[in-house]
């Protein structure tokens, strides 16, 4: 094992040091999934979450479960956590791709659109707390953490935060989660906002604009960061440096090569019907943009919709960008995206990492290859890593590492697969690897 030892004097950012830990995140797992399987693991060893906090159920691998099923697979959460006396200590609970992703009730066919055919995940969020009663009702439920300005306890609200691991492959979730994290560096003057009107009409398109696109512009540039509004009737395409996107309308439009360049940390939310009906490609013939397409182009966390909703009751993303760009404030990633959104035992998914959350960091604009050669693991890392991939090289590889604020941290002429490297000091470091002293790439690690 190889050591680097950095003085703290060299810390670029001092909120670098703050330590996150994940003893109070849930991971729920299908044991009928091996996706489901290796992204748990992936996520845990990523995130440094206990053992017991694993939670392993056996349910169907389908997206669609009915009631029986859905019982099922609750009950067997709730047994868990109770034997196990998590239900109190845990705040945060992730779905893995392979965990059914909505429930089709008897109901779900005559009143299409209520919460009787909602997400599972939205209907987890109240298991064994005072709001369990609304578990399946065929109405919605307002949650009691909408618009708060304060950090989240299942003690104070009664509920869990729940969001999901998910995307059309394994891949892009892995790659999902190396994105993303807590205090990923962002660049305020190169990032850009996407605030997007699409499939509106009528005068539904005075409301849109006035309750949700307008607000959420507004927001951006009080937050000092570059937005752009876009009231055309087409999707907004080939942006760079895209940071936020979000996409307001009737229903999600079809065959969209978007063509963006995300940032780290890029968060996002598609506020139209069905946007998050399927995360399996072959489920969508058609091509529909859904969030899964956001997540496989490089955004790092979404909001989206099972079936319809109300558009009274759509997500307002401008009180997610009040909230996650609040530096002062820091809520996470769970945090921000729940008090945006009114209703729990309905129709939203929230992907991405619960405790994900951003930094102001100047030296993130540094480029990374866009298709990494090399693989830095975990990523964020509590201490120790490891680099994966350098094995294809056939040449002589070193590596050096350089803080946020491109100052030389360390090198080493030689490196090996797999060998393990100690950060002492938590922020965030460039990864550079050499080969035969040509450059081959570089990569972002947060330690933690």
């Amino acid at each position: 094992m190889k050591f680097f030892f950095f003085m703290s004097a060299f810390m670029a950012i001092t909120s670098f040091a703050q330590t996150t830990n994940y003893d109070d995140v849930g991971v729920i797992v299908n044991v009928n999934s091996p996706v489901s399987m290796q992204i748990a693991s992936y996520f845990q060893q990523a995130r440094n979450i206990p053992n017991q906090n694993m939670i392993y159920v056996s349910s169907p691998t389908t997206e669609v479960i009915n009631d029986t099923e859905f019982n099922q697979l609750r009950t067997q959460i709730e047994n868990y956590l109770v034997s196990q006396n998590l239900q109190d200590s845990l705040n945060y609970l992730v779905t893995t791709k392979g965990v059914p992703l909505k429930r089709n009730s008897i109901d779900c066919v005559v009143n299409a659109g209520n919460g009787d055919c909602g997400s599972v995940d939205a209907e987890l969020s109240l298991i064994l707390g005072i709001h369990q009663n609304q578990i399946g009702q065929a109405s919605l439920f307002v949650n009691p953490y909408f618009n708060k300005n304060e950090h989240f306890s299942r003690a104070q609200y009664g509920i869990y935060l729940v969001t999901r691991l998910d995307g059309y492959s394994q891949e892009d979730v892995l790659q999902m989660i190396d994105r993303s994290g807590p205090l990923t560096g962002v660049d305020q003057q190169i990032a850009t906002g996407v605030i997007d009107l699409v499939e509106s009409y009528g005068m539904d398109t005075i409301y849109f604009i006035d309750s949700y696109v307008q607000p959420t512009y507004n927001n951006m540039l009080a937050e000092n960061w570059n937005a752009t509004m876009d009231l055309s009737p087409a999707v907004l395409t080939d942006q760079n440096n895209v940071f936020t996107y979000f996409y307001v309308g009737h229903g999600p439009v079809d065959s969209i090569q978007m063509n963006y360049k995300w940032l780290p940390g890029s968060f996002s939310a598609l506020s139209t019907c069905s946007s998050a009906e399927t995360f399996d490609a072959q489920s969508n013939p058609n091509e529909s943009f859904y969030i899964a397409d956001l997540i496989k182009d490089g955004c790092t966390a979404a909001h989206g919709y099972v079936n319809c909703i109300f558009i009274s009751q759509l997500f307002r993303a401008d009180i997610l960008v009040n909230r996650y760009l609040n530096p002062i404030a820091q809520y996470n990633l769970a945090e921000s995206y729940y008090m945006a959104d009114m209703t729990l035992s309905y129709q939203s998914v929230v992907i991405g990492d619960p405790k994900a959350s951003i930094v102001i960091d100047s030296g993130a604009g540094i480029p990374t290859s866009e298709t990494p050669l090399f693989r830095l693991y975990p990523n964020p890392s509590t201490g120790t890593f490891q680099i994966k991939g350098i094995d294809q090289l056939k040449g002589h590889v070193s590596i050096a590492i350089t803080n946020s604020v491109g100052m030389l941290m360390s090198t080493d002429p030689e490196v090996l697969e797999n060998e393990s490297y100690v950060l002492e000091d938590s922020g965030v470091y460039f990864i550079s690897i050499l080969e035969d002293e040509k450059f081959v790439g570089v990569e972002r690690l947060v330690k933690q």
